[in-house]
């Protein structure tokens, strides 16, 4: 399991979310934006997938959840 932010995957709160995988992380992390900043989720999910700024939050994603430390 690993814990990040909210602010770390780029959101506006330091809300915690742990989770065992990226998908699932991502999963998570797009239900607190949408209960916690609505405006924010609608946003993201009007951008299309392979938007050049989308692209660069997964990379950076993916990196950041790898560096993670594991929780127990």
């Amino acid at each position: 399991m690993k814990t990040m932010t909210c602010n770390q995957l780029g959101g506006k709160c330091d809300v915690s979310i742990t989770a065992a995988t990226a998908d699932e992380m991502m999963a998570k992390g797009m239900a607190h934006l949408g209960e916690a900043h609505p405006e924010m989720a609608a946003d993201i999910k009007k951008m299309p997938e392979d938007d050049p700024i989308m692209k660069a939050w997964y990379a950076k994603f993916l990196a950041d959840f790898a560096a993670a430390p594991e929780v127990a």
